[in-house]
């Protein structure tokens, strides 16, 4: 039978923990997007990025540049042409584990001309 000292379990435990807890935090340290557009909207909370897209989405924006600026951050969206509404999902933003996804939905609201007239936003937790 084999007998190991206390220290050594200890440190296998120790060990242990910090492996699972870096596996459960989902840290993306020092990210950059692929398409080098350098915000990475993982990194961002809720809040930052509701404020970053009504300074650059102003009331008035054309549909292309509202289109433009979510493909950029590789933000998932679909418009509605019936509506004249853009649906939008931010995944996994800051505060995010593998457990758990904090997401900003965002749907965006066009005239006859489709051009920006509002943007309602709503912040969404899901998991176990």
């Amino acid at each position: 039978m084999v007998r190991f000292s206390k220290p050594l379990i200890l440190l296998a435990v120790g060990v242990g923990c910090v492996v699972s807890l870096w596996i459960f935090t989902d840290r993306r340290i020092g990210h950059t997007m692929a398409n080098g557009a350098g915000t990475d909207i993982h990194q961002m909370d809720a809040e930052a990025l509701e404020r970053e897209i009504r300074n650059k989405l102003p009331i008035g924006s054309p549909l292309a540049a509202v289109e433009g600026f979510l493909k950029k951050r590789e933000i998932e969206f679909s418009f509605e042409a019936s509506s004249k509404t853009l649906y939008a999902t931010a995944r996994k933003l800051k505060g995010s584990t593998n457990l758990t996804s904090k997401s900003l939905t965002l749907k965006f609201h066009f005239d006859d001309g489709l051009n920006l007239t509002s943007i309602d936003t709503k912040v969404l937790y899901t998991g176990p």
